[in-house]
């Protein structure tokens, strides 16, 4: 279709076919429209909009098909792209007029609506809001790959969509004189959660709170206000997440209060009490079963003990309540098919309810759907739905309770995730003492639906437990010869990634850039393969990575981990390193200033490593290290003056430690921790001043460090309490990154007693470590086995022998949260479901960890030795 409209080039990629108009100015962003459509309306949507856009000066963009833009209307990437079948870039001053057209000519088409932005019209499916044209991508604070939109005043500002509309200060609504839709005034029409609304059903519900958020509906607490009873509003969203069949969130929802009527009165389930539609979505009234679901109990409280006395919260006991629910719910005709944490609800007094009958089948029929990992193993594609299929979801439902972990589910084949899963229960519950549970969710989650049916039988009459095989594997085994095996093929995987990202062919069809960054991006990995030069095809891939990340033309901070500098040191490394000509030219991070002027907030700059300046400062003292190397002494300088100047900003108060988010249970140690806190500027201090010999230097840093450290028995103590949150295990804010710290304060400024804290934040560390799922250096269990290398290193013979155990052990608990065969693993990225090659949250972070294990020692990113 692009090839019709005269004078405009489109091509097309994995998701989207494009078209570009040359009299379009240059644009880093500004008002957008998106048009929404359904999957089979696609082409006939198409066919009517392009013809508006020959008239105009615009881009484009629209689903190459409708598979994608059923993928796309799921909600199952984001609930800011559903609908989103069209995307149209105006030229400045047109979106209006383009828009009016658009409505014209699409007026009584429907499509999902769009949470992200503000409808123009009622009865249209045409949306604006304020968003990016260009791919300007960098990592943000919470390390994940933002939208970036800088404004006139030089701030930055997210511009990915999500699931509210939102537009920056700079900005002017063009519709905002015209009345109606484009500006919504209650929660329900806006899509956000928790805010009150005039009320549901003609006022009848007031709502008082959100439960969730998502793509296909949100879930509101809400008061009846004939009753006075507190009920649970669901919605289900037109169109959203629509099958082949033309079935969508709402038959989903139609489905539910068809099962919940078949099982009224069944004690455990909602009673549903109303059902109605407001404009094109519907709504379930149900009775509210209680406050808290089984996912954010175990978050709060920690796991389920497995056995206990008295009132007791024990995982016998929940297994065999959530097994009498089963039974009830199964006598009426159901399968549940959807049971899982989020799904189990406690009420005031800890009983079990089962939530979310949605995919629910009754009498064997019912719609399509699975949750990867609980009922995605075992669902089931033709035939009808049996008791056997719950089972499974019941057995990792139950194995969530007693580790606080998700099944594993980065493997394609699901006996490997099975194993996996298996083994980190092991780790958690080893020996004769927890046999008979394991053993049971081992049968539980068996791919054969007898030796399931069996498992449920034994926990129904309390059997003995089934021979060890029934339980399924231990944990895995582990040796040096394993070690090696899994270094070579992690490093020829970060291989293949390098060059697939260096690849423009492949760089052009991607839908979002690969970011430059160091967290989470290009220069991350490859500073990591700068250390693999002796592999086979290390060289070349980092040649080609270092090209092409110099010829990267991004707008990013000055940042070390997230921006400029660290995007310099990755290039200045290359060059040292001889892997190209190009690359040297990194070591000069101006003309840019060096320094940022103010915060994300327009006040003070941040202070911490990631983002701010203690981090930018521990880079120029890394460049000026390789400067010196080198023999250029004058840059050297300059890169020393740079770090001075931020050792300066910090004793001055011109830079300020503001830590993401408000604190909650899972904040741990963020203040104090290396990422956003005390620990990482303390560690700056204690460079620079080891840099420079400035005494005023050296006494800011030991103020800091010993602040830092007597923090940390307070930590220890908080990170080893019954339901504390794993997140204090982790580098960037817990305990693994503040040890660290303290290994190098103890060293540099001569305190053996900060050493003696190191290795105590090492054990705790070591005994979360089971219970942390990700095996990423971020947060996950490779930053914990680096602060057991850094304490191994730095204690005589006879000590370290212990941290060289735990990391061996760290080593094999990753293995055991990964895919693919112990030697050739696939190490899951933060989200779990996939792999990456970044350095905080994918395989080459992991690679760290392994090398400096291997190697009994090593350069550690962003450490200066």
């Amino acid at each position: 279709m692009a090839e019709s409209i005269a004078g405009r080039s489109g091509w097309s990629d994995d998701t989207w076919s494009y078209l570009n108009d040359p009299r379009m100015p240059a644009m880093d962003h500004g008002w957008k429209l998106h048009v929404s459509a359904r999957p089979g309306d696609l082409e006939a949507v198409t066919g009517l909009v392009l013809p508006v856009l020959a008239r105009h000066v615009c881009h484009a963009k629209w689903a190459r098909s409708p598979e994608t833009l059923r993928e796309i209307n799921s909600g199952t990437a984001s609930a800011g792209v559903v609908g989103k079948a069209i995307t149209v870039y105006p030229a400045p001053g047109t979106v209006v007029a383009l828009a009016d057209e658009l409505v014209a000519v699409l007026r009584g088409r429907e499509g999902p609506q769009i949470v992200s932005d503000r409808r123009v019209d009622p009865d249209s499916p045409v949306y604006y809001r304020y968003g990016p044209f260009t791919g300007d991508y960098r990592t943000g604070r919470s390390g994940r790959l933002e939208s970036v939109m800088v404004g006139p005043d030089g701030r930055a500002y997210d511009g990915l969509a999500g699931g509210s509309y939102r537009c920056p200060p700079w900005a002017e609504d063009p519709f905002a004189d015209r009345s109606g839709p484009a500006a919504p005034a209650s929660a329900l029409a806006s899509g956000e959660v928790g805010k009150p609304a005039a009320g549901f059903a003609g006022g009848r519900y007031r709502v008082t709170g959100g439960i969730s958020r998502k793509p296909q509906g949100n879930v509101y607490r809400a008061e009846d206000r004939t009753t006075g009873l507190p009920v649970v509003v669901k919605q289900a969203r037109a169109f959203v997440a629509e099958d082949e069949s033309g079935a969508d969130t709402r038959d989903r929802l139609r489905n539910e209060r068809a099962v919940l009527a078949a099982l009224d009165a069944v004690d455990g389930v909602p009673r549903a009490l109303d059902y109605f539609r407001h404009r094109s979505d519907e709504f379930l009234v149900t009775t509210s079963c209680g406050d808290r679901d089984l996912r954010r109990e175990v978050n709060e409280h920690g796991p389920y003990r497995v056995a206990g006395t008295g009132p007791s919260r024990t995982l016998t006991d929940l297994a065999e309540r959530l097994l009498r629910l089963l039974d009830a719910v199964h006598a009426r005709g159901v399968v549940f098919r959807d049971l899982k944490p989020d799904n189990v609800v406690l009420d005031a007094a800890g009983r079990c309810h089962l939530v979310d009958f949605g995919i629910s089948a009754l009498h064997g029929s019912g719609p399509d759907g699975a949750t990867p990992g609980y009922s995605g193993p075992v669902r089931r594609r033709t035939g009808p739905a049996e008791p056997a299929d719950d089972y499974y979801a019941l057995g990792t439902t139950l194995c969530f309770a007693a580790t606080g972990m998700d099944p594993v589910v980065v493997d394609r084949d699901p006996a490997v995730n099975r194993e996996r899963t298996l083994a980190g229960l092991a780790w958690l519950l080893p020996g004769d003492g927890h046999r008979w549970i394991r053993s049971v969710i081992g049968e539980l989650t068996s791919l054969d639906p007898a030796v399931r049916t069996a498992g449920a039988d034994r926990l129904r009459r309390a059997a003995p437990a089934a021979p060890r095989a029934a339980g399924g594997p231990g944990r895995l085994p582990f040796d040096a010869g394993l070690l090696e095996e899994v270094l070579a093929h992690t490093t020829a995987y970060c291989v293949e990634e390098a060059h697939r990202i260096a690849d423009p062919e492949l760089a052009a069809r991607a839908a979002v850039p690969t970011a430059v960054d160091v967290y989470g991006g290009a220069s991350g990995l490859g500073l990591e393969l700068l250390r693999h030069l002796h592999r086979p095809g290390v060289r070349a891939a980092v040649d080609a990575l270092a090209r092409w990340t110099a010829g990267q033309s991004r707008s990013l901070s000055p940042a070390f981990y997230s921006g400029r500098t660290g995007v310099a040191l990755f290039l200045a490394e290359a060059g040292a390193a001889g892997t190209t000509g190009r690359a040297g030219a990194g070591g000069h991070p101006e003309p840019h200033p060096p320094l940022p002027t103010h915060g994300p907030d327009g006040g003070l700059p941040e202070a911490d490593q990631i983002e701010g300046v203690a981090g930018i400062g521990t880079g120029r003292l890394l460049l000026a290290r390789h400067a010196r190397a080198a023999g250029d002494d004058r840059l050297a300088a300059r890169h020393l003056a740079v770090a001075t100047e931020c050792d300066r900003m910090l004793a001055s108060g011109r830079a300020r430690l503001t830590p993401a988010g408000a604190d909650t249970p899972g904040s741990a140690a963020l203040r104090q921790g290396i990422a956003h806190g005390d620990a990482g500027v303390a560690y700056f201090l204690l460079e620079h001043a080891a840099a420079t010999g400035d005494p005023a230097a050296l006494h800011r840093a030991r103020r800091a460090c010993a602040d830092l450290a007597a923090a940390v028995p307070g930590l220890i103590a908080a990170a080893t309490a019954p339901g504390a949150t794993r997140r204090y295990g982790s580098w960037c804010r817990g305990l693994a990154g503040i040890g660290s710290v303290l290994v190098r304060s103890a060293d540099r400024l001569g305190e053996p007693g900060h050493l003696a804290l190191a290795r105590q934040a090492a054990r705790t560390c070591a005994a979360v470590a089971p219970r942390m799922p990700l095996v990423n250096q971020c947060c996950g269990l490779a930053g914990v086995g680096e602060l057991m290398v850094d304490v191994a290193l730095a204690c005589d013979d006879r000590t370290a022998e212990e941290f060289w155990t735990a990391a061996e052990t760290v080593t094999a608990i990753i293995l055991s949260r990964s895919g693919g065969p112990p030697s050739r693993p696939v190490f899951p990225d933060a989200g779990l479901t996939g792999a990456s090659a970044t350095w905080a949250g994918g395989s080459a972070g992991v690679l760290a960890f392994l090398r400096r294990l291997h190697a009994r020692g090593g350069p550690r990113l962003g450490l200066i030795g």
